[in-house]
């Protein structure tokens, strides 16, 4: 559901990202001749004594990863408003803002964001943050944003942390596992898991072996000082949710499958942990209940794929989709805890086993369709009972049932109509403004043709 899994990107949220969640190869010689990293063209240089303290972290961080550099990674020198205008300007791009907008559109049918929460602001808010540093994987440069000591405990760890995307991306190509324009965010999401997680357990394995303990100390009061300052009570859980998501289950996810020991052994000696990771980049997770559920990807159990008929030409003529793609896991479990609690949302969303949806539009008419396939049918039951318990928190007495059966609801709502039903293993939220509407979607998942006449929802006359 977040902008930043359709057009994905490597960024350090101010900081944030690393400084309050990350705590959670046998060395090789670098190739002769290539240089770690050099200033970009018509950038202005470093200080050579900064310079070369980079060049240092870039080249133990290789040898800690096992990947020797294949090319230069030429640093870009900002300082804040400059990289802030950079961001803006990406986000000012029209493919993004007709991202962000869908994005905000599909979050506020869901009820996941108020219909006045101003979408760009917050994520030009996340994007522009304290950053440090930062690798693009689309010019390959890393860029190092002054203002702060580049050369303070905390500044080394985040190059060691934005240079390990470098290495990754000159192996692994960071685009192919995560394509721009990609129709399946949650796939992204547990990719970037993959990435995330490896470069901050790098983080801990440089601390560790390239660090003192008096710089460990240093860098632990930044953060403290960081965090003093940190207030996300007002980021919606949704956008909260899905930015940590990679942050804190992907050195969760990796340490699952490859062991504990094998990450202790890197830690205490710095040896052996690249060519154990690699073999998970050689075979990326492809969901996020992957990464929430290691033993699944170890088992290689998939998600189903979900495919819908053409249903802008069902609902007829104005409308159009904006949008098909992949909630996830994480974005079933965060829609029941959006009204509920965590517990509660992990508990119902546990047997996902795949899902697909789309976003529809007619004007001011918004309809969204998701059906989602669950790895049992009483895992199915309690996603549907989860589901409506959410509706009736969220709309609370404005909500009225106009059909209620076992396995099918139809509330009409402030915003429309909604309709919730379970089929073996199948789950179907539909959202829309009218009965109508909400009939013909459910007649066109069914195969029913529009001039049929067969009217599937609701059994209770509607005015």
């Amino acid at each position: 559901m977040n902008v930043r899994r359709r057009r994905p990107r490597l960024w350090t949220l101010g900081v944030l990202l690393t400084l309050l969640l990350a705590s959670a190869s046998s060395a090789r010689e670098l190739t002769p001749g290539v240089a770690l990293a050099q200033e970009a063209a018509g950038q202005a240089p470093l200080p050579a004594n900064v310079a070369a303290a980079f060049d240092a972290i870039a080249q133990r961080a290789s040898q800690l990863r096992g990947l020797a550099p294949r090319r230069d990674v030429p640093r870009v020198v900002l300082t804040p408003d400059e990289f802030r205008a950079r961001v803006v300007d990406d986000l000012s791009d029209p493919e993004t803002q007709t991202s962000i907008e869908h994005s905000r559109q599909l979050m506020v049918a869901l009820g996941l964001l108020g219909p006045d929460v101003d979408l760009y602001a917050l994520e030009l808010a996340f994007r522009a943050g304290i950053v440090l540093g930062q690798y693009d994987p689309d010019t390959k440069q890393l860029y190092v944003i002054t203002g702060t000591d580049p050369t303070s405990a905390m500044a080394r760890v985040t190059f060691a942390h934005e240079y390990t995307h470098a290495l990754q991306d000159q192996y692994y190509d960071i685009r192919a596992l995560m394509p721009k324009n990609s129709d399946n965010s949650d796939r992204d999401l547990g990719v970037s898991s993959l990435l995330e997680g490896d470069a901050l357990l790098m983080e801990e394995i440089y601390q560790r072996q390239a660090m003192s303990p008096a710089d460990r100390q240093e860098k632990q009061r930044e953060e403290n000082a960081l965090a003093a300052g940190v207030d996300l009570s007002q980021v919606p859980l949704v956008l909260r949710e899905e930015t940590y998501f990679p942050y804190e289950q992907g050195p969760r996810f990796i340490g699952a499958v490859l062991g504990q020991d094998a990450i202790r052994e890197a830690l205490d000696q710095g040896a052996g942990y690249g060519p154990r990771v690699n073999r998970i980049f050689e075979d990326p997770p492809r969901s996020t209940a992957q990464i929430i559920h290691p033993e699944k990807y170890l088992a290689g159990e998939n998600p189903v794929a979900v495919h819908f008929p053409d249903l802008a030409a069902a609902l007829g003529d104005g409308w159009q989709q904006l949008e098909a793609d992949v909630l996830g896991e994480v974005d079933h479990r965060i829609l029941i805890q959006q009204f509920s609690d965590r517990q509660r949302g992990e508990q119902a969303a546990a047997g996902w086993a795949g899902d697909g949806y789309v976003l529809l539009s007619n004007g001011d008419h918004v309809a969204v369709v998701v059906s989602s396939r669950w790895e049992t049918p009483d895992a199915a039951s309690t996603w549907y009972g989860a589901y409506a318990q959410t509706v009736a928190a969220r709309y609370g007495s404005r909500a009225e049932a106009v059909e209620q059966r076992p396995d099918r609801t139809v509330w009409r709502t402030p915003d429309g109509m909604e309709l919730l039903s379970r089929d073996g293993t199948a789950t179907t939220i539909l959202i829309a403004k009218t009965p109508e509407e909400i009939a013909t979607l459910e007649q066109a998942l069914a195969g029913v043709p529009a001039t049929a006449g067969h009217v599937l929802v609701p059994t209770v006359p509607l005015p």
